[in-house]
């Protein structure tokens, strides 16, 4: 049996490797040569190191593993979280332009993912078509017919329980929301929902009847109160004790409330309103923006110039243009900084208290978004409570004044964080930067439902500016023993990768081959590219989000 080229390739590689070959370092980071094939990792307790590849023959204080390669073959090095046992497939995405991939994110696939979990249930969509239906029934009198997005179902006279159930891959948001439903047919009806504990003992809610007729006709069903939304389990449609018949040829959520809010923005620059504010105030008016978000200079902890700022306010004001001050900055979080961060907040409290109504700030919300910082600056274990202790000196320093944050919207995920920044909050606004409705929708829902839960108000931001293209590459778990063109290695209990320019073994490595690349150009993010599309998408997204009570608007970041 012949054997594979690969086998060759390790014994070649040592026979053929250079003769001051490359080494791969752990350092401590005040030990590392400045190099620019290296990266810095801080450990979870704060120890900060440098992974360097270099052809030094030692460096004192350093573990070391020999590459057996020449560094110029080495394109870059990546850390890994501690911990981290990538399985069969590697996502590295980064910019690529200088001719080596700086990475700025990393995925790791699972060989056999965990399910999805459930999205929430769509609005305005046919939800027969994701839809399973289960007649029931001791006396067998019902039979149901679920195709093409359309629901038949038969009903033979019968005084024992008999109907369908009704069930999708969906939790139900907590928006003030009915069915809409589509159909025709014989008889009356009744609906009910359930949710998991209501299934369980075989109870449900009551959510009214359809009387059908041969005419096609409409019905609304309000969703019942009681029902745990996050729980759903199913819709029942109960038969009449007589003959009766049900063609239903759509069902869908719709929206059973309409909270208007306000469209909003931030204008970064200063001078915009400080120096041109009547063609700032114009242009807000005419776009349809009702409360813009100011950088407000600040001066021995003071407003630095309240006259100016009241001035802009008033004249903001009369045209139904509210006004905010917003404060930014990753290092907000970390204890020294915490201090002077709540001096800002007293200050624009202080303003308003002495301001006269029609010059007073809406509020004032904060930009902190703490996993910028890198890891040496603050253990990333350590950013939630953080950002909690700065969210509670915040609220304690703002007092009645209104206190918002922004947030990302894959903090979805932190329940505790979130329940905690309830606390603190008066409103959030969640950068939901995607260009699809429907991705849009579903990172927006959790927030939306973080509002009705704790009495809040919740803005959806989305991106209109630049945003860099990057790439992305796909590598894939080697064989044993074979080459391939990225390395992972441990070294100190720390994963390392070391992405190579030309493919190669190591025995101490595990090899990936790179199994595609492709270009992230931002498209997916942002509508910089095509801000009509925003618009266009704007009063549907406006229509869905208004279910919710405490919907605050959508804000336009770099609208302006």
């Amino acid at each position: 049996m012949p054997l594979h080229p690969s086998s060759f390739l390790l014994p070649l590689l040592l026979m053929t490797a250079p003769a001051h070959a490359a080494s791969l370092y752990l350092c401590p980071a005040e030990k590392a040569p400045a190099t620019s094939l290296s990266a810095g990792i801080t450990t979870p307790e704060g120890q900060r190191l440098r992974a360097v590849v270099g052809d030094a023959a030692a460096l004192p204080g350093c573990r070391k593993l020999d590459l057996g390669l020449d560094a110029a073959q080495v394109e870059a090095v990546y850390p890994l979280p501690a911990g981290t046992k990538p399985e069969q497939t590697i996502l590295l995405q980064g910019d690529d332009s200088k001719g080596a991939l700086d990475v700025s994110e990393h995925t790791l696939i699972a060989a056999r993912p965990e399910p999805d979990p459930p999205a929430p249930m769509p609005f305005g969509e046919n939800l027969l078509r994701s839809m399973q239906a289960r007649g029931f029934g001791v006396e067998e009198r019902v039979t149901a017919r679920l195709e093409d997005g359309r629901l038949r179902i038969d009903c033979k006279a019968g005084t024992r329980p008999a109907g369908v159930l009704l069930r999708g891959p969906w939790f139900l948001p907590r928006a003030q929301a009915a069915l809409q439903a589509g159909f025709a047919g014989s008889g009356e009806f009744s609906w009910q929902a359930a949710d998991e504990a209501r299934a369980a003992r075989e109870d449900a809610l009551d959510m009214g009847s359809l009387r059908a007729k041969p005419k096609a006709a409409s019905g609304r069903l309000l969703l019942p109160a009681g029902l745990e939304r996050g729980a759903w389990r199913q819709f029942t449609i109960l038969c009449p004790q007589g003959a009766a018949s049900l063609a239903l040829d759509a069902l869908s959520l719709e929206p059973a409330a309409a909270t208007r809010a306000p469209r909003s923005t931030w204008i970064w620059s200063r001078s915009e309103w400080r120096e041109r504010g009547p063609a700032l105030i114009d242009w807000a008016a005419a776009e349809g923006i009702g409360e813009i978000f100011i950088t407000v200079p600040l001066s021995e902890g003071r407003v630095a110039e309240p006259e100016a700022l009241g001035a802009f306010i008033k004249a903001a004001g009369a045209r139904g243009v509210a006004v905010t001050a917003v404060e930014g900055d990753p290092h907000m979080i970390l204890p020294d900084v915490q201090a002077s961060t709540a001096a800002r907040a007293r200050a624009f409290a202080a303003y308003n208290a002495q301001a006269d109504a029609a010059a007073r700030l809406k509020g004032m919300q904060f930009d902190v978004e703490p996993y910028l910082l890198p890891g040496h600056v603050l253990p990333v274990g350590q950013r939630d409570s953080r950002y909690l202790e700065m969210a509670a000196k915040l609220r304690e320093a703002a007092g009645a004044m209104r206190l918002e944050f922004v947030v990302p919207f894959w903090w979805d995920g932190k329940t505790a964080l979130l329940r905690e920044l309830a606390k603190s909050a008066d409103a959030l606004s969640v950068m939901d930067y995607r260009t699809d409705p429907g991705q849009i929708y579903r990172f927006a829902v959790p927030f939306l439902d973080w509002a009705e839960e704790h009495g809040k108000e919740v803005r959806i931001a989305l991106e209109a500016g630049p945003i860099g293209a990057e790439v992305q590459r796909r590598y894939r778990r080697a064989d044993a023993g074979a080459a391939g063109d990225m390395l992972l290695f441990e070294l100190g209990g720390q994963p390392l990768l070391v992405l190579l320019r030309q493919p190669a073994a190591h025995p101490q490595g595990q090899a990936f081959t790179l199994a595609g690349t492709r270009k992230i150009d931002g498209s997916a993010t942002t509508f910089h590219g095509d801000k009509e599309a925003l618009r266009r998408l704007l009063p549907g997204l406006e229509r869905v989000f208004g279910a919710w009570k405490g919907f605050g608007g959508i804000a336009l970041h770099e609208w302006r």
